[in-house]
């Protein structure tokens, strides 16, 4: 406990005089000195400040009282003359000053006070999990916050809290010591982080108005504190490993499951055998000496090699028109198979240093620090560096005034490979389809092999590609903060004015380097660079005053107003025939094929005032209400304005005489009840707006018919709709916050729903009109309906040298679409540029992005019983033993696409994490795990690993659980060469995503403060740390924890026919190869000085 030390009484009968003075010294609990430290004479002006040394010295008249001890983030302390000359003071610290002031919308509140949902991450839960981003930083410790990582080194990081509320873009609001941004939170150093705010529900977060539709995440960055400067080192190095990777086939059984399914399919010669380029056509396939040529073998004159053992048909640098004429790129075949997944995922480096330094007085504070990040991704040649360097600053310029800012200036680069979630074309997809008889390199050892020859299909070599993207380098500048000022008007009433701006530059140059080893291979090259910049400034203004009447009655009240500016400009040109691939040649002016270039800019703006008030009666009944106008430039001004209000109010009923009985037990407990509506504005920048605009290669015209000139035309690119009006969110909030025990046990308890009405999206225009852009309309309305409840156990032991917390959520939430269109027929459907088209669907009645297709209902083990089932007209010959049994959703005796219906949800059924962490002595160990339950994965992977639509590798699973006379207990139809049918959308493709990941484990050890003091330090912490380490899940992908994945095209069906439009938040839940989470083992060090 802190205590007031006093010493030089003063005797009786020692004379008096008008004025003594007092000296002292003030300190902190650890012993250290306190500089700047206020020391008043109470009832009075008559004061100081402590020095460097925390000492002062202070003329007070005789007959003062007592002195008052006030300083910036510990308890003010009232201190007795009682006739002493010297006084020391020891000041603790103001826990509820640092952990129980939340920061809310343009301010802060007790949180004994929050009447809405409000959930906070400290600083000390950041720093026993260190994660590359904000997201990863926030996955699992928030009830109510869902989280998707991209994964790859400096990748996305999608955030949804309390489920999907448009069709639209569903991120939530970041606010970043006051400064608004929905921009890449890569740029954000976590070391630099003090706190997390996640406002989940309209009551907080409507003051924030159309911005908050989706919540409100309000990040708060260190800030100094008077004393004597303290400097910081941070680090941790580590390494990366791949988790599980797919079982795939040998080269052997790939050759046998190739012979077993054409035999099956009766894809045979003359003699009976099947025939193939590589294998042969024997009864047994012959796996060659070589693939290029094709099936060559040793002795084979096309790979005759000379005396010195170089092979004399060999030419890496072939002319395309000359290939398989005279040279070839000769390939030796890989008998034992080639692991390309092994060969692209490979153990990585991670490191992290950061420096800062921060200290003050009580007439100006500062924190400081330089960052280095650098991550190599598990995927080779996948890299993430950022350096950044923040300060923040505050003075006391007198008492009533007060300036401050908070700066950061970050750069990026990244190593830009196609490495999303994509089927089709990233590198995973080609390790997993490229045949295993391929090696990387050919005969050279330097070249690399590919696909160019006979039955190899079509894949591309992942580490070729990987190679020659190694150089494609995108890189941001950022300059992210704000600069501000407070005025203390009278007591109760402060003014403050902030600045913020968002300034990012970003730059890409994407060159693709001709290859001629694959099947599909590129025969010339090509540069694009493209140069982006957008600058956002927001600047509000506020008026707080706080007011108590008879210390019964508290007010705060706030009003305020606030514009922003966003403005994008973006510039991209291209060059094709270089004569050199050498880096140094990679410029524009290099190229002597076509050039284009294209260009554009964009700009929006919001204008805002808002008004909030909060009311506490007796610290027992709390009531809070807000309101926000907002008008923005993306609506027409007939809707140009919009109206968010909000009212919560708590009973702290604990405080009432009918708890008393109980207050051997229950210290706290409130009761918490909101309302409150939010907006949506993310529809574009000029929805209202028909454009007209013109292109050579659309809009231009020959008028004069001389083919040498042409007419410049316009052609609309754009419908408007200048009756779009403001999407809105109405929710409300029920919440119970209960602490137990002496402040032991801790408890949070919120149901709440959501409904979204005048739901914003594009409709499908009929195709007659063209291929403008069709514009937002309010056609649609939405619900979410959940539970978070979080708990919280705080223990010691063996007289408090054992200490422990024990920390769970749980969140679930029920997502439907209420109305679309107006018409429960109406389907929105999220994928149309996909092998497998239109099996996700957003649809009345249904989650958002559920999984369309057929039901299988087993496969056929008989042709008996094929036969007595409905007739499949999905393909032919499809009633037979060994085929997929389609479900007649319809009954109406007919397998067809009538029988396509809702087959899935990517939705989980709840979500949770547990986070313990126990301390002895000088030693902690922090345990952290996440998991979800009920959800579904459309493993797109099985498109290419279990069918066989091209010839390229095969899991496992397709060779051992493929049907064959008597396996019965067969997941897969019979192996065949071709099938049509089974690939089409089906329950066959759904997964349960359920998992629990032990996301982190970190043990710590503090060296001991007298050992630490003797070498000039104050505190040395040294820690081991593991992520990822283990999962546990039924998913047989390579990792269960799917990215929210977003494409930006859809497929609608609209009076039965089936248009375009764009959209997102429609593609959940699919898994087309994402890039995998890497496990983490890591070293670290914390220095204070």
């Amino acid at each position: 406990m802190p205590e007031a030390v006093f010493s030089k009484a003063r005797t009786p009968d020692s004379p008096v005089a008008p004025e003594i003075t007092i000296k002292g010294k003030v300190t902190e609990e650890t012993g250290e000195s306190l500089p700047g430290v206020n020391v008043l004479v109470k009832g009075t002006t008559t004061g100081t400040t402590t020095d460097s040394d925390g000492n002062f010295s202070l003329v007070v008249p005789d007959n003062s009282t007592s002195l008052i001890f006030s300083f910036i983030g510990y308890v003010t302390q009232e201190v007795s003359i009682d006739n002493r000359t010297e006084i020391n003071v020891t000041l603790a610290v103001d826990i509820v000053s640092l952990s129980e002031v939340v920061v809310t919308g343009y301010g802060s509140q007790s949180k004994r006070d929050i009447t809405g949902a409000v959930s906070t991450i400290a600083s000390d839960r950041l720093l026993s999990t260190p994660s590359t981003n904000l997201g990863q930083a926030m996955q699992g410790k928030v009830a109510g916050v869902n989280v998707g990582n991209e994964n790859s080194p400096g990748g996305g990081v999608m955030v949804r809290i309390r489920g999907f509320g448009t069709v639209t873009d569903n991120s939530p609001l970041y606010v970043i010591d006051g400064v608004p941004t929905k921009g890449n939170l890569n740029t954000i150093n976590q070391n630099d982080i003090e706190s997390i705010q996640v406002l989940k529900d309209a009551s907080s977060a409507s003051i924030y108005g159309s911005r908050a539709g989706n919540g409100v995440v309000i990040i708060t960055t260190k800030k100094g504190k008077a004393g004597k400067p303290v400097f910081t080192y941070d680090m941790y190095i580590g390494t990366q490993r791949p988790g599980k990777l797919l079982s795939m086939l040998n080269t052997q059984q790939y050759a046998d499951l190739t012979w077993e399914a054409r035999k099956n399919a009766g894809a045979v010669g003359a003699n009976g055998n099947p025939v193939h380029a590589q294998f042969g056509n024997g009864a047994t396939p012959v796996i060659p000496d070589y693939i290029f040529p094709a099936g060559a073998m040793e002795g084979d004159p096309r790979v005759a090699q000379d005396a010195s053992g170089k092979y004399i048909n060999y030419s890496n640098n072939i002319d395309a028109a000359d290939f398989n004429k005279t040279k070839w790129l000769i390939t030796k075949a890989n008998k034992s198979g080639t692991n390309w997944l092994d060969e692209i995922f490979n153990p990585a480096p991670i490191q992290n240093h950061q420096i800062g330094v921060s200290g003050g007085n009580e007439s100006g504070r500062y924190a400081m620090s330089l960052n280095y990040f650098d991550q190599k991704g598990i995927m080779i040649y996948t890299n993430f560096k950022r350096y950044s360097i923040r300060a923040n600053t505050e003075f006391n310029i007198n008492k009533k005034f007060r300036v401050g800012e908070n700066l950061q200036i970050a750069t990026t680069q990244r190593v830009n490979q196609p490495n999303g979630n994509s089927q089709e074309s990233n590198p995973t997809s080609f390790a997993f389809r490229i045949q295993p008889i391929v090696p990387v390199y050919d005969v050279s050892g330097t070249t690399f092999a590919g696909t160019r020859g006979t039955d190899l299909d079509n894949s591309r070599n992942p580490v070729a590609d990987l190679w020659r993207n190694k150089d494609n380098i995108q890189r941001e500048v950022r300059l992210f903060g704000n600069a501000y000022a407070e005025y203390d008007i009278l007591e109760n009433l402060t003014a403050k004015t902030s600045f913020g701006i968002d300034y990012n530059i970003f730059n890409f140059r994407d060159y693709t380097i001709r290859d001629i080893e694959s099947a599909e291979s590129r025969g010339s090259n090509s540069l694009k660079t493209t140069n982006n910049y957008e600058w956002t400034w927001t600047w509000f203004n506020t008026l707080t005053y706080n007011a108590t009447i008879n210390d019964i009655h508290k007010f705060n009240f706030i009003l305020g107003v606030e514009s922003i500016k966003d403005y994008y400009e973006t510039f991209d040109a291209s060059r094709t025939n270089f004569a050199s691939d050498d880096i140094e040649n990679r410029y524009l002016s290099g190229g002597t094929g076509v050039q284009t270039n294209n260009g554009g800019a964009n700009n929006w703006s919001l204008a805002s005032e808002f008004a909030k008030v909060n009311y506490n009666l007796k610290d027992k009944y709390l009531l809070e209400g807000t309101v926000r106008r907002d008008r923005s430039s993306r609506f027409s001004a007939a809707n140009l304005v919009a109206y968010f209000p909000a009212v919560s109010a708590g009973w702290v009923f604990s405080e009432e005489s009918f708890a008393q009985n109980m207050n051997t037990w229950l210290d706290r407990a409130k009761l918490r009840v909101g309302w409150g509506q939010t907006g949506n504005q993310e529809i574009g920048f000029y929805n209202p707006l028909t454009i007209f605009s013109t292109n050579p290669a659309t809009s231009f015209y020959d008028l004069n018919g001389t083919r040498t000139t042409a007419i410049p035309g316009y052609e609309l690119t754009q419908f408007g709709n200048p009756k779009a009006k403001w999407e809105t969110t109405t929710s409300t909030n029920i919440g119970l916050d209960v602490t137990l025990m002496n402040g032991k046990f801790d408890v949070n308890l919120d149901w709440y729903t959501r409904n979204t009405t005048d739901m914003l999206f594009p409709v499908a225009a009929p195709l007659t009109s063209g291929v403008a852009t069709v514009p937002y309309q309010n056609i649609g309305t939405m619900r979410n309906r959940g539970i978070d409840l979080a708990l919280a156990y705080h223990g010691q032991a063996m007289g408090n040298e054992l200490t422990y917390n024990i920390e769970g959520n749980f969140s679930t939430y029920r997502n439907v679409v209420t109305k679309t269109n107006g018409d429960a027929n109406t389907q929105l459907f999220g994928l149309n540029d996909e092998r497998i088209q239109n099996f996700i669907v957003t649809q009345q009645n249904y989650p958002i992005s559920s999984f369309f297709g057929y039901t299988i209902d087993g496969i056929f083990q008989t042709d008996d019983e094929a036969a007595a089932a409905p007739v499949n007209n999905l393909g032919t010959n499809q009633n037979k033993a060994g085929r997929f049994k389609f479900r007649d959703v319809n009954n109406d005796g007919v397998i067809n696409t009538k029988d396509l219906s809702i087959i899935g949800n990517p939705h989980p059924d709840f979500t949770y994490g547990i986070n313990i962490n126990v301390n002895y002595k000088n030693f902690g160990l922090t345990l952290f795990g996440q998991g979800v339950y009920g959800n579904q994965i459309f493993n797109y992977v099985k498109y290419w690993t279990d069918f066989p639509t091209f010839a390229g590798n095969r899991s496992t699973r397709m060779l051992n659980d493929s049907w064959r006379p008597g396996k019965t207990d067969a997941v897969l139809p019979q192996l065949t060469s071709s099938d049509q049918v089974s690939i089409l959308p089906s329950t066959y493709y759904l997964e349960s995503g359920s998992y629990f990941r032990f996301k982190n484990i970190q043990l710590t050890y503090t060296l001991p403060k007298g050992l630490v003091s003797k070498i000039g330090m104050s505190s040395v912490r040294v820690y081991v740390q593991g992520q990822n380490l283990w999962t546990i899940t039924n998913y047989s992908g390579m990792d269960p924890e799917i990215n929210l994945r977003n494409y930006t095209s859809g497929n609608d069906r609209v009076g039965g026919s089936f248009q375009y439009t764009a959209g997102t938040d429609r593609q959940l839940g699919v898994d087309g190869g994402a890039y995998p989470a890497a496990k983490q083992y890591l070293v670290g060090l914390n220095l204070t000085f």
